[in-house]
């Protein structure tokens, strides 16, 4: 692997794409699998210090001329909580893409040609990969998992860690939608803090993505893979990312949480929303902690919770709570909202717009198979989108194509 972010490798019966489908990833196929990961780790390791990080040099506080709730385009707090997403012409996005899907179903019957691959117009996209839209999730890590690297009490530092995930959820709401990540694209990055960031696609089915973040000095290190999974409901869709996400420290404490699932409604008629559902876990085995949020807990998933619906009021959908424990004793209640702010029992560990998003830079010298470097994400960066369009389809057509030769030319599964 480009990155060495897995140590073993996926089937190729079950990988759609080969070095074919983007066509900087040649060079890459010449390099022994495991050397690249050897010298990762080595590097890494000589990088390590004692020395912490001047949290105060690297923040920066929230800018007063940016009057956005949340610094994101096109997005407002919506009438029952939730991310409300809002066209600059007053259509939503996703309307447009309905538009076009029947548009090109209409034609390509006419022409005779197959209804089955259709390509989605590359105008409701940003000029960015799914890798690179994965950062915005760790948009605070350099101050907050900073803070629980330098914590002494077990406690706190579990309080910090969960500081972080929250704190990056309201993040995500974009309204447009990245490029899919061809298999093997990497996305390779820094943080003012000096935390290096490296992202891999791992498989194109089922999509996964891999990661690893390296901290300062070697005090901590975030790593995980991300499956992504969503079924579709009359106005919405729902879905998540599935796997395990670890924040290991330098004395070998983890954190491991997994991401609650993410409901979007709205597609085709009312108000799109977006707006996070279910149960976030965290644990830290060492030091017997577990905490668990809900979010939207008074959402209709059980008769109860139907019932008291009509005497009393519901909380807006962004709302969250739950508590931490240590073994079986709660040692800590936990409420906010995560568009908001973040409390654990009466103290406030984050507020929305009191520090500014960090993020990532570039790294100078990059993988062939870095994420800017795709064809049809260059020309939309230039506004070609036509150019963009035809490399997009082109792309999409080879990753295909490369399916069908692994499914026919590759290793075959042993019958018993």
């Amino acid at each position: 692997r480009s990155l060495g972010l897995r140590s073993q490798t996926l089937p190729a019966s079950n990988s759609s794409c080969s070095s074919n489908s983007f066509q900087l990833l040649k060079p890459r196929l010449s390099r022994p699998p495991h050397r690249p990961r050897q010298r990762n780790a080595r590097k890494m390791s000589q990088q390590s210090s004692d020395s912490k990080v001047s949290l105060k040099s690297i923040v920066k506080p929230w800018p007063e001329e940016d009057k956005s709730q949340f610094g994101i385009e096109n997005v407002e707090r919506g009438e029952s909580g939730g991310c409300k997403f809002v066209a600059k012409d007053g259509l939503s996005l996703n309307r447009t893409v309905v538009t076009h899907l029947l548009k090109t179903m209409g034609k390509n019957i006419m022409e005779g040609k197959s209804i089955i691959n259709i390509s989605l117009p590359v105008t409701i996209f940003e000029s960015r990969s799914f890798l690179q839209r994965m950062t915005d999730h760790w948009a605070f890590a350099p101050l907050y998992i900073n803070k629980a690297a330098m914590a002494k009490d077990p406690v706190e530092r579990f309080k910090w860690a969960i500081t972080f995930v929250i704190s990056g959820l309201h993040n995500g709401c974009r309204q447009r939608k990245p490029f899919n990540p061809i298999l093997g694209e990497t996305f390779q990055a820094t943080y003012p803090d000096g935390t290096k960031v490296f992202l891999e696609q791992i498989s194109h089915h089922p999509p996964v993505s891999q990661y690893e973040l390296f901290g300062p000095n070697g005090s901590w290190k975030l790593y995980g893979y991300n499956e992504y999974k969503a079924s579709f409901r009359p106005n919405g869709v729902v879905g998540g990312q599935y796997g395990p996400n670890v924040i290991e420290f330098k004395d070998g404490t983890k954190v491991e949480y997994e991401m609650p699932k993410v409901c979007v409604n709205g597609m085709v008629f009312g108000d799109w929303l977006f707006y996070w559902t279910g149960e976030i876990k965290f644990v830290d085995r060492k030091n017997n902690l577990t905490a668990s949020i809900t979010f939207d807990p008074d959402s209709a998933q059980s008769m109860t919770s139907y019932l008291t619906s009509f005497v009393a009021e519901n909380s807006p959908c962004d709302y969250m709570k739950g508590d931490m424990k240590r073994g079986d004793v709660q040692i800590h209640t936990i409420e906010g909202c995560w568009l908001r702010l973040l409390k654990f029992d009466d103290k406030v560990y984050w507020r929305i717009r009191k520090w500014y998003p960090f993020k990532p830079e570039e790294m100078e010298s990059s993988l062939p198979s870095h994420a800017t470097k795709r064809d049809d994400l260059v020309a939309l960066l230039k506004s070609d989108t036509e150019l963009a369009q035809s490399e997009k389809k082109r792309l999409e057509e080879k990753q295909r194509n490369d399916r069908k030769l692994r499914k026919e030319l590759g290793p075959k599964k042993l019958e018993h």
